[in-house]
């Protein structure tokens, strides 16, 4: 599921930029801003919550294994797929309903490089009340909640960790979490980055690269974080740095 937000970001965002780098065609309409911003937003809510519930799952695989078949088995698997989805979908299209409430007089160029909320505010003359509050909602709810949830989970783990007096079993709990706490912590901090920024001469700039590094560097480093877990790619990339010394 990881896998296929990270692809829905670059499929959202990529295509759309590279035509408009690649022509001179370099407008996009109403209707494929939003179509953009819903999908954008829907991938990245379900990141949110996915994060978190692979920090659950963490915990309970290591602070309580004999119950995780019990509560983790396919069919509560399915159903959180499914929550995850539709609770996504349904924010996604309350935020962009909310957007397009706005009227934009101001300007006709988005300082960004997708159809981003936040770069439509300082063109909209009027109607950007809802989006206040939409805005505020999105932060607690899918922000700072999923975040304070797997914080939760691995100050839980990092607790475990140390009663712990088995020096391969340290080695196993780390092993089983370095991979999704790397990801976790490049996710929210570029995001944050992005969106907290307070503003600046050098603020568009900034997050220009800030946007960049969350909405595509990231989904694309993430496979290469999980895939330095699997022996065979290490071996493959151990060879390629040797034959290039």
């Amino acid at each position: 599921m990881l896998s296929t937000v990270d692809l829905g970001y670059t499929t959202v965002i990529i295509p759309k930029l590279l035509d408009m780098m690649l022509s001179i065609h370099n407008k996009v309409s109403l209707k494929q801003c939003f179509t953009q911003m819903f999908f954008f937003f829907m991938v990245s809510g379900a990141e949110d919550i996915l994060l978190f519930i692979m920090a659950y799952d963490r915990y309970i695989a290591i602070c309580s294994p004999l119950h995780y078949n019990q509560i983790l088995k396919g069919k509560n698997c399915i159903l959180i797929t499914i929550a995850i989805w539709l609770s996504s979908g349904l924010n996604s299209l309350l935020f962009t309903m909310s957007v397009s409430n706005m009227s934009f007089c101001q300007s006709n160029t988005i300082q960004q490089i997708y159809c981003d909320s936040k770069a439509l505010t300082k063109i909209a003359c009027s109607g950007t009340e809802l989006f206040d509050i939409v805005l505020y909602l999105e932060f607690l709810i899918l922000g700072l909640g999923p975040f304070l949830c797997s914080l939760t989970s691995y100050v839980k783990i990092f607790g475990g960790l140390l009663r712990m007096k088995s020096k391969d079993g340290r080695i196993k709990v780390f092993s089983t979490c370095s991979s999704h706490l790397t990801v976790l912590l490049l996710y929210y901090s570029a995001a944050s980055s992005a969106f907290l920024m307070p503003s600046s001469k050098h603020s568009r700039l900034l997050g220009h690269i800030f946007t960049a590094l969350y909405s595509t560097i990231t989904p694309i480093l993430n496979p290469l974080i999980y895939s330095l877990r699997n022996k065979d790619v290490k071996r493959a990339l151990l060879r390629l740095v040797r034959a290039q010394k």
